[in-house]
């Protein structure tokens, strides 16, 4: 490497950088919107057929077997959709980060202009939430798009296994609403504690869910 930098030539390499990384943000974007909407499109789509199923059947044998094929198939679609959706963003919060880096030099050669910027220039998870226009709060990984996924795929999860059950015999109601919503629970338990052990290696996960009143402040 060489010992002096060209100061005009670096700046053309962290722009070029700048605006390769808002493009990788943007594709990450993209690609987490059309895979959420494939999935509640087929998620609509097979609760169209079900009703038609039922209709036809009378909501017997020819129906239960439909929904335990296409149901489980649709619940593990939901698996994949939500485990892309948690990688987006992960991916998403790295590029910002990087993002973040290069800006904090370019407000470093703004010098008294630095006010200019309106974002921050913090390469952590917090600063890159800040930028988004969000604020940090305990609720925060709750209102991602992957855990809508999760919400709607655990409760598919659970309506197949109480459907399951019920196919089996004639047991009281109670029975496969319980053992429905005890596998939707945990299903969705187990979806939080991945998607909780992601944010957590992005780093600054205490500081999104509990900032300091320094951070708040800034």
């Amino acid at each position: 490497m060489a010992d002096d930098v060209d100061p005009q030539r670096l700046l053309t390499a962290l722009t070029t950088e700048h605006f390769t990384l808002q493009g990788a943000r943007a594709q990450t974007t993209s690609e987490a919107t059309s895979r959420a909407a494939l999935y509640i499109m087929a998620v609509s789509s097979t609760l169209i057929a079900l009703g038609f199923i039922a209709q036809a059947s009378e909501a017997g044998d020819l129906f239960n077997v439909f929904s335990l094929v296409v149901l489980p198939t649709l619940y593990i679609i939901g698996i994949f959709t939500f485990v892309r959706m948690s990688e987006n963003s992960e991916e998403d919060v790295v590029y910002g980060r990087a993002i973040n880096r290069i800006r904090h030099h370019y407000i470093e050669l703004a010098g008294d202009q630095a006010l200019l910027f309106m974002m921050t220039a913090n390469d952590d998870s917090l600063g890159v939430l800040r930028n988004m226009g969000l604020t940090p709060s305990r609720t925060r990984p709750y209102l991602t798009a992957a855990y809508m996924i999760a919400v709607v795929n655990s409760v598919i999860g659970g309506s197949a296994v109480g459907l399951a059950i019920a196919a089996t015999g004639d047991p009281p109601l109670w029975i496969p609403v319980a053992a429905g919503g005890v596998a939707a629970i945990l299903s969705l338990f187990l979806m939080h504690r991945s998607e909780m052990a992601r944010f957590r290696r992005l780093g600054g996960f205490q500081e999104v869910l509990f900032p300091s009143p320094e951070r708040r402040a800034e």
